[in-house]
């Protein structure tokens, strides 16, 4: 199969498998796992940042660095669309005591004026006020674009001159460094607190990481061990890790490349989607609104080994990754083109029908 459905569902290299099964171990939540140990320290080095920890995931992440930043009963400024928003629960209401304020945004991006109007509508008695800006980098629903170092200055220091904390979610943020040239540093240094994910397109089998400065980090610990994320010989996680910083990060590049590639041949076919757009792994296609059966393109491509996410919104969402060769992007263009044209003219079956699940955004 051709699983365009996420990065996430990368396996681990050869290489991973055999740090993993090798690593030296102890009990992280004594502190004495030195696997765990060095890996923290190699990502506080490689960000710039004081500490780093380690995570189950992604979005424990996000929240135990929003549980360090901010108090519970303030709001968390979100763009409208931002993974933290739309995709992960709830989490900010339901564990973390925030009242979400979403931001509509362009390209997955807030606007200065934007966020300083929202900042001051918090100010009022009758509304919750805002202590932490949370920002995303590459923007997931947007379809993974990048935010430039210099936009995310621009709002943190707005946020920060307001008294306000900053999160990144850069769940994948080597994705963003790798599309713009430019060293992880320089988005990790304006921001209180960041995330990314070791299990998409670094390709390890689970975990994140949050760092920031050695403060933060030791209250975020608190709120992991809260969430029920303490972990014992955690230097199998590491181990993955450890290899993914030095080998996976630079060839992202390659499924930059793919993903534009998709992009550029689905157009030409007569798809809508816009090449120009396509700043990382990630390519939506706009699909028809009228006449046109999504559960049948999805069913239709997984007969003919091709994997995708239920088409949302009126979006197929195609994911490049390391599993991903520029022979397997190139056939399965040519698969999408002839599920979409059988699509045409199908009224659209019952959201149950969906193969494999609900769409991972």
């Amino acid at each position: 199969m051709i699983d365009l459905r996420s990065d996430t569902i990368t396996i681990p290299t050869a290489e991973m498998i055999e740090a993993m099964s090798r690593a030296e171990l102890g009990d992280d939540f004594f502190r004495d796992d030195p696997t765990v140990l060095d890996f923290e320290a190699q990502v506080a080095d490689l960000l710039g940042t004081e500490a780093a920890m380690l995570v189950i995931s992604g979005t424990m992440g996000n929240i135990v660095s929003a549980m360090a930043l901010a108090p519970r009963g303030t709001s968390i400024i979100v763009e409208a669309s931002a993974h933290i928003h739309i995709n992960e629960s709830g989490w900010p209401s339901t564990i973390a005591g925030l009242t979400p304020r979403p931001i509509q945004g362009t390209a997955g991006m807030i606007s200065v004026p934007a966020l300083t109007e929202a900042i001051a509508a918090g100010q009022s008695r009758l509304s919750t006020p805002p202590s932490l800006l949370c920002l995303e980098n590459t923007h997931n629903a947007a379809g993974g674009r990048v935010m430039a170092s210099s936009d995310l200055a621009a709002l943190a220091d707005i946020a920060h001159s307001n008294g306000l904390k900053v999160h990144l979610d850069g769940a994948r943020i080597f994705n963003a460094a790798v599309a713009l040239g430019r060293p992880v540093t320089e988005f990790a240094r304006h921001v209180d607190t960041i995330t990314f994910c070791l299990c998409k397109g670094l390709s390890c089998p689970l975990g994140a990481v949050v760092a920031g400065s050695s403060e933060i980090i030791q209250r975020a610990r608190r709120w992991r061990q809260v969430l029920g994320g303490g972990m014992r010989q955690a230097g199998v996680i590491a181990a993955a890790g450890r290899i993914a910083l030095r080998s996976m990060i630079a060839r992202l590049e390659e499924d930059h490349q793919n993903a534009k590639l998709m992009a550029t041949r689905l157009r030409d076919a007569g798809l809508d989607v816009d090449p120009c757009v396509v700043d990382t792994n990630i390519v939506f296609v706009t699909l028809p609104s009228n006449n046109f059966d999504p559960t049948f393109l999805q069913a239709e491509l997984s007969k003919n080994g091709v994997r995708i996410s239920p088409p949302k919104a009126g979006r197929m969402r195609l994911v490049t990754h390391r599993q991903i060769s520029q022979a397997d992007a190139l056939s399965s263009c040519d698969l999408i083109v002839r599920a979409c044209e059988m699509a045409v003219g199908r009224q659209p079956s019952s959201e149950k029908n969906h193969v494999g699940g609900e769409a991972v955004y």
